[in-house]
């Protein structure tokens, strides 16, 4: 315990004022000017800290705190019923520290706000006491200042020209010049606890915010010490200073210059950079943390104590997708009836077309939601703002084509112009929609080609998850595709016997809902996290 200089009561760190505070006296005072007297402070003179280790005996996870009167009763890494109090130790101290910006009532509206946006995470996730979990962490972070001097060269390729019949152009280029290039900031957790998916989705934390390290800052909360090697990370932070340096370059008005209007596609693999790692310092983030328990598997949640950003398992729960596929198909079974006694004359081939649009359109959601499982943080998607605004622009064309079909299969309810502009509507929406739909088939397409090489074990099963999953809905999906096809060809031939097409109807609903099944497979694997189990060399998961 830190003690008050003024009264001796414990001091605690408030997050609001960013002070040492004392709940006896009401004074606060700087973390960098307050001594812990009940152990060593040597972290002024020495480049370690005395802090109190528990560890688990299940797992072998370890947290520190700078209070012997913390108390912990579970684990937050396996869901542990105890932790053990080992004995105060000394602990090397990082460089600085982000102290915590968001409390603990912001974290947890963060949280529902995060649930709140999926209405089938399973309702266990949504309950007061399991929000209450969240532990205030600091995670033990590299960061890295890089640098490109010298000479280097750049290969790249201009687009392909049409210039006539079939001749084209294709401009390439070996752009060399001097660089002075340097930048800061990046970093990578040094905790093998820590797992690099959560991490890597709870990045950027603003190291303009870090200060100089204090044990006092860690009062009132729990840290992790590090430890992963910082060469762990050299090849990786090559890449990216080279990635960032190359952006710069590209768009750099000497290169605009030397290609003209070419558009310029550049090749590291044939580019040559001078980078070099010119240091590394050890930084605290902080991190609110939550773990959740289920028999032989665990869900994490975190949330970035400085900028309030949510990474977590969210298992969606098979029973709230079921009752929501058979709610869905109930609503939609009775808005096209009403639709079918409001306009008696409505055929039943326009029928079959609704059915044919609710078919492609809960194809694209499934796969949507997959992409996103599998991708969060958009490194095969690509830009989340992008990703956002293809989902509204394949919501407006649903919309549309759904009102052009009315409009057209209204056959007399309104005049012919009415029905000029609904096969417009329809054509154009069908288009809009099967552009998405591509869109979306592409990015599964590269799921499958996803390398699960120096990635965390979390992304690894995933990914083998999801490569398994695409192999066995394929033919599920061709099928469905091509009932799609076969229904669109009725709609055009407009068959006599209706018969026909409340047949393709129904196959169209059979084969949606089969899809949809296998989705809820799909999420219930993943949702799965085995537990962990971490041993002096590094993390491993126990996979029996």
């Amino acid at each position: 315990m830190i003690q008050c200089p003024s009264c001796g009561g414990g001091l605690r760190f408030e997050i609001e004022s960013q002070q040492m505070a004392c709940d006896y006296c009401g004074n606060r005072f700087d973390p960098r000017q307050i001594t812990d007297n009940s152990a060593r402070d040597d972290a002024k003179t020495e480049p370690y800290f005395d802090g109190y280790v528990y560890i688990c005996p299940s797992c072998g996870a370890e947290l520190v705190t700078t209070d012997k009167n913390d108390a912990i009763g579970f684990c937050q890494y396996c869901g542990g019923a105890s932790m053990i109090f080992d004995k105060i130790r000394r602990e090397w101290k990082p460089d600085t520290v982000v102290p915590f910006k968001i409390t603990k009532e912001q974290c947890r509206e963060a949280y529902r706000k995060e649930v709140r946006k999926n209405p089938f995470v399973a309702s266990k996730y949504r309950k007061p006491e399991t929000i209450d979990n969240f532990k205030g962490i600091y995670m033990p972070y590299w960061s890295y200042s890089a640098e490109l001097k010298g000479d280097f060269s750049i290969r790249g390729v201009s687009a392909r020209e049409h210039v006539h019949g079939n001749t084209y152009h294709v401009y390439h280029y070996d752009l060399c010049g001097s660089s002075d290039y340097r930048l800061d900031g990046f970093s990578h957790d040094a905790s093998v606890t820590f797992d690099d998916d959560l991490s890597e989705s709870l990045a950027p934390f603003r190291q303009e915010g870090a200060v100089s390290f204090a044990p006092a800052y860690l009062s009132g909360f729990y840290a992790e010490t590090g430890n992963v090697d910082p060469h762990e990370y050299d090849e990786e932070i090559q890449r990216e200073i080279v990635a960032d340096a190359e952006r710069v370059y590209a768009g750099s008005k000497a290169v605009e210059g030397a290609v003209s209007d070419k558009k310029l596609s550049l090749s590291q693999a044939e580019s040559k950079y001078p980078a070099k790692i010119k240091s590394v310092s050890r930084t605290m983030n902080p991190v609110w943390f939550m773990s959740c328990r289920n028999k032989d598997s665990i869900t994490y949640a975190a949330v970035n104590g400085q900028t309030g950003k949510v990474a977590a398992d969210l298992p969606l729960s098979p029973i709230r997708i079921l009752a929501a596929a058979l709610l869905i198909s109930a609503g939609v079974f009775l808005a096209v009836f009403a639709i079918m006694n409001a306009l008696p004359s409505i055929k039943a081939n326009m029928t079959l077309a609704l059915c044919a649009l609710l078919a492609i359109t809960g194809m694209y959601s499934m796969q949507r939601s997959f992409n996103f499982t599998v991708d969060k943080n958009n490194s095969v998607i690509g830009s989340s703002g992008g990703a956002a605004l293809q989902g509204w622009i394949h919501k407006l064309a649903t919309v549309v084509t759904f009102v052009s079909i009315i409009v057209y299969a209204s056959d007399g309810s309104y005049d012919g112009d009415f029905r000029f502009f609904g096969r417009i509507g329809m054509i154009g929406g069908a288009v809009m929609i099967l552009l998405a739909n591509i869109a979306q088939f592409s990015v599964s397409s590269k799921i499958k080609k996803m390398k699960v090489e120096n990635v965390s074990q979390l992304r690894q099963r995933i990914t083998e998850d999801a490569k398994w999953f695409l192999n066995r809905v394929l033919w599920i999906k061709a099928l469905l595709l091509f009932s799609i096809g076969v229904s669109v060809l009725l709609v055009v031939i407009d068959p006599a016997f209706n018969a026909v097409s409340y047949a393709a109807c129904a196959v169209l609903a059979a084969e949606l809902f089969g899809l949809a099944i296998y989705h809820i497979v799909f999420q219930t694997r993943v949702a799965k996290r085995p537990l962990p189990q971490f041993n002096k060399k590094g993390a491993h998961y126990d996979s029996n």
